[in-house]
């Protein structure tokens, strides 16, 4: 005959209980119980400690952000560090940029970066107090038509001028330039800008200045020297978004806030 002893009881573990023969010496089971009970609170305490996986969306935007940088880059490791101290374990989604913006806008990722900041963008997304970096824009130029430069540091200005924009869908300045009335042509890659751009198929191009300057040699090569770099066009904070349709989303820009300062 043995005797019933809930273990659950002393453990604190619903889950465990067992029958133990009533013949077994008493130290030995106290002993037992001791042993279990550190078991539970070890694993307890181990699962608790676990970082919550995060599925985040981004696009190619070297050097700070691409699947086979170092890092994955600059932005990115910046990302991860302040996420991994909140105790969130992150994985990227590399994607095109337009679709990565309208992933994360039906919650399907829980936020993407590296973003500025639009007014349409805030039915969408939950934009953190603390930013991300600071960027500058800056407009590239086809030396060739304009081999005296161009005198640009404004949207008004290159209405006014009446230049020719090549961009990529989804960039800040494409709804701007078109709501100002500005001719621009959108392709659906940077190296396309770039080379259109070259081809004298158009004036000028608006890109981060690091970014353009790395691109640029990289797609042209020896040819970079035919585009110069004008003014800059604008400096803004760049952001990490968090979307509203993610359940996930306001808890992330809070702990976001919380340890990116």
């Amino acid at each position: 005959m043995g005797v019933c002893i809930h273990l659950s009881l002393l453990t604190g573990c619903p889950e465990i209980s067992c029958h133990l023969p009533i013949s077994i010496n008493t130290g030995e089971v106290m002993k037992f119980i001791k042993t279990l009970s550190a078991v539970v609170v070890s694993f307890g305490l181990t699962a608790s400690a676990q970082a919550d996986n995060v599925k985040i969306g981004v696009g190619e935007w070297a050097p700070y952000i691409g699947e086979t940088l170092p890092n994955q880059g600059l932005h990115t490791k910046r990302v991860l560090d302040v996420l991994k101290a909140a105790g969130y374990d992150v994985e990227l989604e590399f994607s095109p940029w337009k679709r990565t913006f309208e992933v994360a806008k039906r919650g399907d990722t829980a936020a993407t970066f590296s973003w500025s900041h639009s007014d349409d963008r805030e039915a969408d997304f939950i934009y953190p107090k603390v930013p991300l970096e600071e960027q500058t824009d800056v407009i590239f130029y086809n030396k060739e038509k304009h081999p005296d430069g161009v005198s640009v540091s404004s949207i008004e200005d290159i209405k006014a001028q009446g230049l020719k924009v090549v961009g990529l869908s989804g960039y800040w300045y494409e709804s701007a330039l078109a709501d100002a009335g500005v001719d621009i042509h959108i392709v659906s890659s940077e190296d396309n800008a770039w080379k259109f751009l070259q081809a004298g198929r158009a004036d000028i191009m608006i890109e981060n200045e690091v970014v353009g300057s790395l691109s640029v040699e990289n797609t042209l090569g020896a040819d970079a020297g035919s585009i110069g770099k004008g003014a800059v066009l604008r400096t803004v904070p760049m952001y990490v978004l968090f979307s509203k349709a993610h359940p996930e989303g306001q808890k992330l820009a809070d702990a976001w806030d919380a340890h990116a300062k």
